[in-house]
């Protein structure tokens, strides 16, 4: 695997923790969720899951397109030879330009996912 600016950005270990970060904010959701419903907090506070549902939607995104956000941001890359700086100016306006792009793709998952659980809670409890 190769680095490739504004498409690839990391490999298969570091993949698999943003695929494991991805399910445990996942994780987080259904626990919070079942948490409000159970205890019996006001219906509201289930927009709070959109925070955990980012988490997964960004853990998920990152592992299927193999981009860190955070590797963007901080202007590395890891495709599996360790950590490296990117040097070239114009991959790192590429990479930043993806991340922006996979940061709005995830909070539209997180946001439209917590209205769900919200107009599902609404309509059902």
């Amino acid at each position: 695997m190769e680095y490739q600016p504004g498409v690839c950005n990391i490999g298969p270990a570091q993949q698999r923790r943003r695929l494991l970060l991805g399910i445990g904010s996942l994780l987080l959701a259904v626990v919070f969720v079942a948490a409000v419903v159970t205890i019996g907090w006001p219906r509201w506070a289930l927009l709070g899951a959109t925070f955990p549902l980012y988490g997964a939607a960004m853990g998920y995104f990152q592992y299927r397109e193999r981009f860190c956000v955070g590797f963007a941001g901080i202007g590395v890359f890891d495709v599996g030879d360790g950590t490296n700086q990117v040097l070239d100016e114009a991959a790192l306006a590429a990479d930043r330009k993806r991340a922006v792009r996979l940061n709005a793709k995830s909070l539209a998952v997180a946001v439209g996912g917590g209205a769900v659980i919200y107009g599902i809670a609404a309509v059902g409890l």
